[in-house]
């Protein structure tokens, strides 16, 4: 499954994962990257060390790159994006939706509905 492949309404849960997954790279310290001691004539040993010696820069690398996103500006003014965006009407559009879903099922129902039985109390 394609990465470019998302709906729209998508975008926020995956940039949200995006920014955890950063974050969680840049807190993580270089001791918890370095090779635990053990035994050295182990050949997956020297896989491990290996491949720590190949990650642990990537990660510094990574860390120091996106260091200044974590400021306070910078997150504070993304949340308040969001927010202005996204959640400051959540609740005059969630009424708004249910009285609409509500209507269009009613409406849907009496159309269903036999004109014996659901005959408009107008006529009647």
């Amino acid at each position: 499954m394609s990465l470019l492949r998302f709906r729209p309404q998508d975008l926020p849960s995956l940039c949200l994962s995006v920014l955890f997954l950063v974050g969680f790279v840049a807190s993580m310290s270089t001791e918890s990257l370095s090779p635990t001691p053990g035994p050295e004539s182990s050949r997956w040993s020297l896989v491990r060390a290996r491949v720590m010696e190949m990650v642990e820069p990537l990660v510094t690398r990574t860390r120091e790159r996106w260091q200044w996103f974590w400021g306070p500006g910078a997150v504070q003014g993304f949340m308040q994006t969001y927010y202005e965006d996204h959640l400051k009407d959540l609740g005059p559009r969630t009424q708004a939706w249910l009285q609409s879903s509500r209507d269009h099922l009613l409406n849907k129902t009496h159309s269903l509905c036999p004109r014996l039985l659901c005959r408009d109390r107008t006529q009647g």
